[in-house]
């Protein structure tokens, strides 16, 4: 998405290097060599658009961590003033007077007391094991299956999600030795999409409803490369509202 607003964290680097020094903080890495990695990883020295982005993100984030180091405000409160931090918003209306206020108040806080460092915990990665082609069956709260076929993983810094495809079955049972390569895809209402499930809301679903039936359908397609310039039309769900999804957007209960 780039860039929404003037707020400090209304851009995707910004979000991200928070998300990183704090998945670092996390993993047991001490504050200064956190910043000396992100430094490494991010490269924003000499770079006009990513600098001040990067020290401005970095800055409140250790902040309100409680780790803030002197070198990181200096270069904050360096960026503020030398007026790069406003470059972009310059055009003598009213984002450039929200922008101002955002970095007045940035200024503001970074020359307060910061809080007391508290501990960050680390991330609890999600994993998956499901293997490419794989039938999963999935008991609906009516009491019916379906069917999910794996199609490949998809890996970023939360960890391992299916992605997966609806085939076109439904039955009051588990179908006894799977069901045929050739079953239909069951295809949602507006549009064809895979289905990427998320491990939120697990908890609220019981372990006997999502069931490996140890069987394979042969998959020709890598559906984790995706072309350069093809929209991506995976639909994002989660556990505990996959009912919802499955009848909201595939007619199925």
């Amino acid at each position: 998405m780039g860039v929404w607003g003037a707020a400090i964290f209304s851009d995707d680097n910004a979000s991200d290097l928070r998300e990183d020094y704090r998945r670092l903080i996390g993993d047991g890495i001490s504050g200064p060599e956190a910043t000396d990695r992100l430094l490494k990883e991010w490269s924003p020295e000499g770079d006009p658009a990513l600098e001040p982005v990067f020290w401005l993100a970095l800055a409140v984030t250790q902040w309100s961590c409680g780790r803030l180091e002197e070198r990181v405000k200096a270069k904050a409160l360096g960026v503020i003033e030398d007026g790069s931090a406003i470059a972009e918003w310059r055009d003598g209306g009213k984002l450039e007077r929200k922008r101002q206020a955002v970095l007045d108040a940035t200024r503001k806080k970074l020359e307060s007391p910061q809080p007391a460092a508290r501990p960050i915990k680390k991330r609890v990665l999600a994993t998956c094991d499901w293997e490419r082609g794989e039938l999963i069956a999935y008991r609906l709260v009516s009491g019916n299956w379906v069917v999910l076929r794996m199609l490949d993983p998809k890996t970023d810094l939360g960890g391992t999600y299916p992605v997966c495809e609806l085939l076109d079955w439904r039955g009051p049972d588990l179908p006894a030795g799977g069901i045929p390569d050739s079953t239909a895809v069951r295809r949602q209402r507006d549009r064809d999409t895979r289905i990427m499930i998320l491990p939120i809301g697990k908890r609220l679903v019981k372990k006997d409803r999502i069931v490996r039936l140890n069987v394979k359908h042969s998959l020709a397609v890598d559906y984790s490369r995706k072309p350069r310039g093809v929209p991506n039309a995976t639909r994002v769900a989660t556990w505990g509202g996959f009912d919802e999804i499955l009848e909201t957007d595939y007619g199925v209960q």
